[in-house]
């Protein structure tokens, strides 16, 4: 039996709470007894019957089963108030910190709750809400569940409701739900009941906050929600929101409306025991498909490092302090030792860089067969440079196997790259050779007087961010083959991926005095080809017999 006295919608998830029944945050476990002081306190109001007429609709209009944590985010939402000195109603709570892992369904909690906002069980009239995201698909989200829910109902609703691509109206009352982007250019202004940030972890800054929040207060029950995962930006609008909602469970800020909703793991090391999982996502307990895919995920992210830093910032809500993290298992590093196949007469995208040219020079050639890619590296290295400093790493080794040509002098001249490539295309198919731009202006005239085709790569984070997810899957699934070759290996091993706030990407050399990874670089200048590179298929024909 439920040892408490509240709503329903309350008790029972306060109860799985508190009894250890669900997992949850150290931030969930505080919460409960923060809300009982709140609900036990003399002023306190809670309308039993306006949460059954809400919960009800949510269930019977947009057919969802509600789980007892939406059940209790809905209610608190909604229809718990306290009374003032003059004996009126206000809401307990006017701000929602809604911070959870990805596929906890934010959406259907801002789509139920700010449909039933609008609704004559609310009995405001002229109770406007505005969906905001950064972008125009993540506002309308919420936006169209609404929509199509009015639609599911068409018969019951149009009497009530009227809707469009852009307004839904509620026809006796006038409350309206519109969906906004952040840029403030497209906020004319108005009265909003409640505005609902979809996504907050996208915000670096109050302006596109505030732009929409001026307005709130010119009607009665004023809300603002905050529904996200978190994100890359630190420092900022959401790192914000969550100290405030700790110190509000702390007690340090008694006198705040913030309702602070937090699922998340405590450490990181819990990511290991899926049993924790339901920290950052109760829905997990109830989604058998959500919980097969987030295992899939964490199964892929263990071995895929960058993919780990997604896995624990958005899924686990546990975003990783150090950012700096390897390209590779060394595991998966060590699975490129594959056999080459026959390669003669394929089709390639060849690509070459260094840092200087007094320094290391790598070039190569990727290929394209089936669902792998191969790829055959050489490394020139002026002598002087090793002169002038050590490296950790056998370069006699390499120069044996035949990986690296030591070249006297101080630099590596264009056409000692060209004469490489030359010889290459005697086998194989060259397209294009790709390069930076600062090599390109060093580089193309003796390259063009070969008749190959020099070809620009950005080099930086965006070039970086979109080339990251194939470089990732080819690793991970090991379909990235460099035959034996231990430069490559070495190379690879040199970089980490630097992630800035905003999750872009860029690959780095871990150490730029003894290590290197120019071998690494001229791979990715070529795998952002890789759509471009064009697979020769082999015709297998059946032997012919001769009779003489």
């Amino acid at each position: 039996m439920i040892p408490y006295k509240y709503h329903p919608a309350i008790s029972e998830w306060m109860y799985m709470v508190d009894s250890g029944e669900v997992p949850s945050s150290q931030e969930m476990k505080d919460l409960m007894p923060f809300l009982r002081a709140k609900l036990d306190a003399p002023n306190a109001f809670v309308d039993n019957k306006r949460i059954d007429n809400a919960l009800a609709n949510a269930e019977r209009f947009f057919e969802l089963k509600q789980y007892p944590f939406q059940k209790f985010l809905l209610t608190f939402i909604t229809y718990v108030f306290v009374r003032n000195e003059q004996g009126e109603l206000e809401l307990m709570f006017n701000e929602y910190f809604i911070y959870a892992g990805r596929g906890f369904g934010k959406n259907t909690i801002l789509s139920e709750s700010s449909f039933e906002l609008t609704t004559s069980n609310h009995n405001v009239k002229n109770y406007n809400v505005d969906i905001v995201a950064t972008s125009e698909e993540q506002a309308m989200t919420s936006f169209k569940d609404i929509r199509d829910m009015l639609e599911n109902n068409k018969e019951f609703m149009k009497s009530r409701y009227s809707w469009s691509k852009t307004e839904i109206r509620n026809r006796k009352n006038g409350s309206t739900i519109k969906a906004r982007t952040s840029n403030p250019k497209t906020k004319d202004g108005g009265r909003p009941g409640a505005v609902g940030f979809d996504e907050a972890h996208a915000y670096d800054s109050y302006k596109s906050f505030n732009v929409h929040t001026t307005g709130l207060g010119k009607v009665p029950f004023a809300r603002r929600f905050y529904l996200t995962t978190d994100g890359y930006i630190r420092g900022s609008v959401l790192d914000d929101i969550k100290e405030r909602a700790k110190m509000v469970l702390r007690g340090e800020l008694p006198n705040s409306k913030l309702f602070p909703f937090m699922c998340k793991l405590d450490d990181p090391e819990e990511v290991h025991d899926p049993r924790n999982w339901e920290k950052a996502n109760p829905m997990l307990r109830y989604n058998s498909d959500l919980r097969a895919q987030v295992e899939q995920e964490y199964e892929t992210a263990k071995v895929t490092p960058s993919l780990m830093v997604e896995f624990m910032t958005k899924r686990m809500n546990c975003p990783t302090e150090n950012l700096a993290t390897a390209v590779a298992t060394w595991d998966n590093i060590l699975a490129t030792n594959q056999n080459l196949p026959e390669l003669v007469g394929q089709n390639c995208i060849g690509a070459v860089d260094y840092a200087r040219v007094r320094d290391f020079c790598a070039v190569g050639l990727l290929f394209k067969v089936a669902d792998k890619r191969y790829w055959i590296h050489h490394t020139f290295i002026p002598a002087s440079a090793l002169v002038v400093q050590k490296f950790n790493f056998d370069i006699e080794a390499a120069v044996k196997q035949g990986l690296c040509t030591i070249v006297q002098g101080e630099t590596i001249e264009p056409d000692i790259v060209a004469d490489w490539f030359e010889v290459q295309a005697r086998k194989y198919r060259i397209q294009r050779v790709c390069m930076d731009d600062y090599k390109y202006q060093y580089m193309k005239p003796e390259l063009s007087s070969r008749g190959f085709e020099p070809w620009i790569v950005r080099n930086g984070k965006t070039t970086h961010t979109k080339v990251l997810p194939l470089v990732d899957m080819l690793f991970a699934k090991h379909k990235l083959v460099f035959g034996n070759d231990m430069m490559m290996r070495w190379y690879t091993n040199n970089t980490y991926l630097d992630i800035d706030t905003k999750g872009n990407v860029s690959f780095e050399k871990i150490d730029p005095e003894k290590r290197k990874n120019d071998g690494f670089m001229a791979l990715i200048h070529a795998l952002t080809q890789d759509g471009e590179l064009k697979e020769v298929r082999r015709i297998r024909r059946k032997p012919r017999s001769y009779s003489y």
